[in-house]
């Protein structure tokens, strides 16, 4: 299983305000994520393509590069990031057009911080379920590797041969003692019975 802070959803948070940065982050970091910081849109593309991050949280006003510019770009250059775009009063139309670029959600100012609290919750409990629902394939996957690499070392280690040397690969051929299926083919009046009692045997 992964450690906490494998599973820990990492977030960027993008603002121009040092003020605001600051209380984000702390709403992010008692939501369970890890936090990295930068003050406007280029900025966040330069820390994204030197990262590995989850969630971006953006403000729509920013110095160099508006947070729509930098959602456009984040979503063609990092599609699994889920977006989170801030807006001003009054925005609602910037808001639905985040919504539109694929944004995961958008906080209106002003706002309560029990709102934007639930919606980083909501954001950074997606990820950690991505991440542990991955981790769950990758094991499954390693799982069935080695059960086929077993399965293949007790076949290799079952082979029989018959009186006449013919080799029987299958370990329920080998099974039914002198049961050979052409023969089975050529005598379907035969007794299937002896099939069905070699399968429960196995």
């Amino acid at each position: 299983m992964k450690s906490k802070s494998e599973t820990a959803a990492r977030v960027l948070l993008a603002d121009d305000d040092e003020i605001f940065l600051e209380i984000l982050a702390e709403t992010v970091e008692e939501a369970g994520g890890e936090v990295a910081l930068a003050s406007d849109g280029v900025a966040a593309l330069e820390q994204l393509s030197a990262g590995d991050f989850d969630i971006l949280i953006s403000d729509l006003n920013m110095p160099r590069m508006d947070g729509l510019t930098l959602l456009r770009q984040v979503r063609a250059l990092y599609p699994h990031i889920l977006s989170i775009l801030i807006t001003g009063f009054g925005s609602l139309e910037s808001a639905i057009q985040a919504l539109r670029l694929g944004a995961y959600d958008y906080i209106q100012k002003p706002f309560m911080v029990e709102h934007v609290a639930a919606t980083i919750r909501n954001a950074v409990d997606r990820v950690k379920t991505y991440k542990e629902r991955a981790g769950l394939l990758l094991e499954i996957e390693n799982l069935q590797g080695k059960i086929c690499s077993l399965e293949e070392k007790r076949l290799s280690e079952s082979k029989v041969y018959d009186s006449s040397g013919n080799l029987i690969s299958e370990p329920l051929l080998a099974s039914l003692s002198g049961f050979r299926p052409d023969a089975f083919l050529e005598k379907p009046q035969g007794n299937p019975n002896r099939a069905i009692v070699a399968l429960e045997t196995l």
